[in-house]
């Protein structure tokens, strides 16, 4: 006599789903990385002592996409909204007042541009198949802008 748990044992293990992949064209956006997106004139004073920049120029800073064929802005800023920040957006602008100061390093030239501060990502575009292995695959980068702008700084020796 053969029990149920017998029988089981010699058809072997529930074979894995099939199609468990809707398949259809797919896009994605991933690995993000905060990043300063700079516009405009980068000034810089040394060596030594102090930078002082208290006006900068009106500017525009954009969410780009690289490559012919892929993602959208408009999905790249959606995708960023809900992965990482809700002040992601298409493009950014700022007016001519805002100061900055900073101590400079002795010997060293200090560097100051003003900008977005947003994100580097990476999409992708695919082609997933029932099986859910993906073909067809473009890639590329983004970047996608910021509501938060201000300046970056960083030192030299020149």
């Amino acid at each position: 006599m053969i029990t149920p748990t017998a029988a089981l044992a010699e058809e072997g293990p529930d074979p894995a789903p099939e199609a468990i992949c809707s398949g259809g064209w797919r896009n994605n956006v991933y690995g993000y990385k905060a990043a300063h997106m700079g516009k405009g004139p980068i000034y810089k004073d040394g060596p030594g002592g102090w930078i002082e920049v208290s006006k900068t120029s009106s500017e525009t800073a954009k969410t780009t996409v690289s490559g012919s064929a892929g993602v959208s802005v408009s999905f790249a800023v959606a995708e960023a909204k809900a992965e990482i920040s809700r002040e992601s957006t298409t493009e950014v602008s700022w007016g001519t007042e805002h100061k900055f100061r900073r101590a400079i390093k002795s010997g060293m030239y200090g560097n100051t541009q003003h900008g977005s501060w947003g994100h580097n990502a990476n999409w992708e575009k695919y082609y997933e198949l029932p099986n859910c292995a993906k073909s067809q695959r473009t890639t590329g980068t983004v970047k996608i802008a910021n509501n938060y702008i201000g300046f970056r700084y960083w030192e030299t020796t020149y």
